[in-house]
Order: C-alpha cells, then structure tokens, then sequence
C-alpha cells in the first residue's frame, strides 16, 4: 500500500472522534473510467466508505468488479483502491484538495504487476464545478509518467434532478504513446433511497494498452446507487 496513504491514515486516526462515516453500494451496467470501460461492457457491482475529519482529512476505500484482458494470460477481475487527502476551504465558494489514491488489483494474473499510485490536486466551486489534475510517477509500475486532467460541472434541475456534464485529457504518451481525450454527460435522480444514475461517455481515439479499437466508442451507463 502507498506509503503516503498510510501515513495520512495514521494522522487521521489522531481524530476519530470528530469523523464522518458515509458509504455506499453501486450496480452499474457498464463500469467507465476516463472514457474506457473497466467492465468490459458489462455490469460491474461497486462498494465504497470513506472517513471524513473535521480538520479537512479523509481517508476510504472502493472497490469494484472489473473485466480487463491484456493478452492471453493478463487478467484482471477486481479493483480495490485506497485513497487519502486533505481538503481546506478557502472562502464560503472555493474549496481546494490534495490525495493520493493507491489503485490495486487482487488476483491479478500474469506477468505484470498493474497497481499504480497517483497523485492530484483539485478545486471545488460551490460544489458546482470540479477541476482536478492527478499525476502518477509509475504507471502500471512501468517507470514511466502519467497525467490526466478533468473538469466536470454538474447543475441542479429542481430538488430531485441534476445535470453533469465534463470532460478530461489523459497523457499517457510515455507508456502507449498517445493521448487521447474523453467526455460525459448524464443526469441523476437523487430519490429517497437510492440514486440513478443515467450518462454516456466517449472517447476520441483508441489508445494501445488501455483499450482496443472496438472498445473505443460511445457508451450509455445506468447506475443505481444506494448510499448508507
């Protein structure tokens, strides 16, 4: 596990008693990251709990099912991530971040070893547009760089309906030798209970490693996500 996580974590069990437990349960009909599959096109069953600190720390953990082929013997089937950061609020609009997320997958098989680590740096307006730059010193423990940038934007239609929409730029050059640009938009229904999820993503061009010609195209996920 990244030695920067576990560090954070240690100064956040400091506070335990002024934390904020939240989680949540997800089923997705295709699981989508930066505008590739994770699943394969297929459902993927996520959970998710994080800790949050009066003095700005959280620390969580998700996980989530996942269908990833890289040649015959690569495999991978689950994905567990471990992330850590701070947050500070900078005036009653701005709010600025840093974490690092550990990205692990349990029985992987084969002869590379995918987990990785990444580190970013956000800002939050109003909690209406996210921007984030994550940066990752070991891709797929390679010795080779990457960075993605993301700005996502999401806008209330009344009290139950919102609208989100963004896109992101991943260089990933020095391991596929391309970059490639995605975007989504979606809505939500945020109901009692559960929240839906409905969005489509894309991608601009296929990038070797990551994904295949066929994968790169159009796609419409639905979510159902009950937090607790």
């Amino acid at each position: 596990m990244n030695r920067t996580f576990v560090f954070m974590l240690l100064l956040a069990s400091q506070c335990l008693s002024a934390a904020e437990f939240s989680g949540y349960a997800a089923l997705k009909s295709d699981y989508v990251r930066r505008g590739i599959t994770q699943s394969d096109g297929n459902p993927a069953f996520q959970l998710g709990a994080d800790v949050n600190f009066e003095n700005g720390l959280f620390v969580g953990v998700w996980g989530s099912t996942v269908d990833i082929t890289n040649g015959p013997s690569r495999k991978r089937n689950v994905e567990v991530d471990y992330y850590a950061g701070y947050v500070i609020d900078v005036s009653e609009s701005w709010q600025f971040s840093a974490g690092v997320v550990a990205y692990t997958y349990p029985g992987q098989t084969g002869n590379v070893d995918y987990d990785y680590e990444e580190y970013s740096l956000g800002g939050n307006y109003k909690d209406r547009i996210w921007l984030e730059v994550a940066y990752s010193p070991d891709l797929y423990n390679t010795g080779l760089s990457s960075t993605n940038i993301d700005l996502y934007a999401e806008w209330p239609i009344n009290r139950v309906l919102a609208i989100g929409g963004g896109a992101g730029y991943y260089d990933t050059s020095n391991l596929t030798g391309r970059t490639y640009r995605y975007w989504q938009l979606g809505v939500t229904a945020s109901l009692r209970s559960v929240d839906i999820d409905l969005r489509v993503h894309d991608i601009d061009t296929w990038v070797p490693i990551l994904t295949t010609p066929d994968q790169a195209k159009s796609r419409i996920a639905l979510t159902l996500q009950i937090p607790f």
